[in-house]
């Protein structure tokens, strides 16, 4: 059976877990015992030293706190809808960058930390971009993709586009588009950010992406980068290590990750295992691409054990409306 999506869209939010963000929605693994969190907070240390330190007590450890319904009404009218994915881990142990490359390409080179004045990142293998374009199909980095500018390939260096609210109410999106909230709106923990207002922006770029001409054919994922220095009680998975030090490399804690849409399940928790991984599997199946020629990258989307969220979906079942 063919199917009928025809668009992806990716929300990459930033730095929570999921029993941080996730914890009250039905049926899913969380955390009901955490004490609430303010809607304002310093940014947590969530490099990956303090991620191997994360179960001792912050600031060394890492912060025990949740938000809920009442903190995040929109995040939560998805949730309750769709499908909400319990087991879905960020792929880098640690912080932010890492876990951008491999949402975009699959992996980040042994990258393990942010690129700065001290660390120069160059990475040589284009991402998921490149093959799209390849196979005749269009992309979009709407916000701050703060990673593409450090391939090497030009192609990736697309200027970030400014107009997803335009191009959603008017039907134009790409075939894949990678959307990031503008800052102070993107629930970066930090003196510029409120989760209210983070969680309205999100709400309402859902809210224009289902009321425009695109829903009919579209998946949208909201996920979150890193663990962002919150706790998580679950343990991930060691799939990777550093190959010098074998400290911990894949996964790091798990992160919200919410599958929305017509064909997205309803009202469903996916308990099978997943990452920022399984986005770029998911792309590659869905318009037939040829996996990444970086080995490492190939070797992770094309695994058995990938199912490229295949479980939040039914493409058979009759189409669903965005919520009420």
């Amino acid at each position: 059976m063919a199917s009928p999506i025809q668009k992806v869209v990716i929300f990459f939010m930033e730095n929570h877990t999921t029993d941080n963000a996730v914890s009250e929605a039905a049926g899913v693994d969380g955390d009901l015992a955490l004490p609430p969190a303010p809607d304002v907070v310093p940014d947590p240390p969530h490099d990956h030293a303090h991620w191997l330190t994360r179960d001792s007590a912050a600031p060394g450890g890492a912060r025990r706190e949740r938000y809920g319904r009442a903190h995040l009404p929109n995040l939560y009218r998805w949730m309750d809808a769709f499908t909400v994915c319990d087991r879905y881990y960020s792929d880098f142990a640690g912080n932010s960058f890492p876990n951008h490359a491999f949402a975009i390409g699959a992996d980040a080179e042994w990258t393990d930390r942010n690129p700065g004045v001290t660390y120069a990142v160059s990475l040589k293998t284009p991402g998921v971009p490149a093959r799209l374009v390849a196979a005749g199909k269009s992309w979009a980095n709407y916000g701050n993709g703060f990673a593409f500018p450090h391939y090497q390939d030009p192609l990736m260096h697309v200027k970030p586009k400014t107009t997803f609210a335009q191009d959603a109410k008017a039907g134009t999106l790409p075939n894949v588009s990678w959307v990031y909230a503008p800052g102070g709106q993107d629930f970066h923990p930090g003196p510029r950010t409120k989760m209210s207002a983070s969680d309205a922006w999100l709400g309402q770029a859902l809210t224009t992406l289902a009321q425009g001409p695109d829903w009919p054919r579209v998946v949208a994922v909201i996920t979150f980068d890193d663990y962002g220095g919150w706790s998580d009680h679950v343990v991930p998975p060691l799939v990777e290590t550093f190959p010098k030090s074998k400290d911990q490399y894949r996964f790091g804690s798990r992160v919200p990750c919410i599958v929305v849409g017509p064909y997205a399940k309803s009202k469903y928790v996916s308990h099978v295992q997943s990452s920022h991984t399984s986005l770029v599997a998911f792309i590659e199946r869905l318009f037939g691409l040829p996996p990444s020629p970086n080995p490492d990258a190939a070797r992770r989307t094309t695994s058995p054990d990938e199912h490229a969220l295949a479980d939040c979906l039914d493409i058979s079942q009759k189409p669903l409306p965005p919520p009420a």
